[in-house]
């Protein structure tokens, strides 16, 4: 069991320190999350920032059901991607990236640009991007290759 599933089902039993360590641990992941599909443009109608803290309390409203799930970080990525898609309905992008990176993400058709950004700049594991994603881990293993393969010789 991971340290955040330990915080998780503390903080679903009412530790109000173990919600506190929590949301402490998860408050990085989610802004980077956040920052990377919507930017942190001060044009934007509201900040990543503040979408990130939206989140972060969607994942406290849920923490009953994600403490009863098998894989909690799954969950908790799938309640940040609601958050930020109900907010930015377009927001599958990558705004907080370098120019170049984008526009290399955008020759990737959706699912291919979400697992790049999921696995390489938010760092989740192929078996939690399957899981955020829903596809098989074998799935994600191949769209991750031929999205590389697509990148690399653009890249060079």
């Amino acid at each position: 069991m991971s340290v955040l599933d330990e915080e998780l089902h503390s903080a679903a039993a009412g530790d109000r320190e173990a919600v506190e360590r929590m949301m402490t641990t998860l408050w990085p992941q989610v802004v980077r999350y956040c920052r990377t599909r919507v930017g942190n443009s001060p044009h934007a109608t509201r900040p990543a920032d503040e979408v990130a803290q939206e989140a972060l309390l969607a994942v406290a409203r849920k923490l009953p059901s994600l403490a009863r799930s098998d894989h909690p970080v799954r969950e908790v990525y799938r309640v940040v991607s609601r958050t930020v898609a109900d907010t930015y309905p377009g927001a599958a992008g990558s705004s907080d990236v370098p120019p170049e990176v984008a526009r290399l993400l955008h020759r990737l058709d959706p699912t291919a640009r979400e697992i790049v950004l999921l696995r390489i700049i938010d760092g989740l594991s192929v078996h939690d991007t399957a899981g955020v994603l829903g596809l098989p881990v074998g799935r994600v293993l191949v769209v991750q290759h031929e999205a590389l393969r697509t990148l690399r010789p653009t890249a060079a």
